[in-house]
């Protein structure tokens, strides 16, 4: 104790001062300690939720970004076989209606042809009926008053012979 004494500590006041200390350790370590490490578990726990849903969040983004792409490149190759499409059925619509209008061209001109020799036809019918009637008023001039009969004949064989 003399070496207590010399320093000028009092046993009895160390020891009271040692029980004082380990009371409020004690205390400090249930009312303090114990909460405040329950309070940092917790947020480390909530820390530890929220960087596993940032990375969920982030795989999800990746998925919906690769599946926009994917659908992006699928419209492009929808759109191109539509306008592929268009232009084939431009191209078809374009040669029918070049077939058509050919067919078109080819029945005007098989009826123009068909009216233009009708109207031969007619025009040399009548052409002829006039130079049979010439030929007969020649033929009167020339012979004089044949009678009928004969007169037929010779403008049918005169007409015949015109035809051939």
């Amino acid at each position: 104790m003399n070496i207590l004494d010399q320093f000028g500590i009092n046993p009895i006041l160390l020891a009271a001062q040692v029980v004082n200390f380990l009371v409020l350790l004690f205390i400090l370590k249930k009312l303090l300690y114990k909460p405040l490490l329950k309070v940092l578990d917790e947020r480390k726990k909530t820390i530890e939720r929220s960087l596993k849903n940032a990375e969920e969040i982030e795989l999800k983004l990746q998925k919906i970004s690769d599946e926009e792409s994917s659908r992006l490149a699928k419209a492009t190759l929808e759109s191109e076989k539509v306008i592929k499409g268009a232009e084939e059925l431009k191209t078809q619509i374009i040669s029918e209606a070049k077939i058509h209008a050919a067919e078109v061209t080819e029945k005007m001109i098989v009826e123009a042809k068909g009216q233009l020799q009708m109207e031969r036809e007619k025009l040399r019918s009548d052409v002829m009926g006039e130079l049979g009637e010439v030929v007969a008023l020649s033929l009167e001039k020339i012979i004089g008053r044949i009678d009928k009969n004969k007169q037929k004949e010779l403008i049918e064989k005169s007409i015949k012979e015109l035809q051939a």
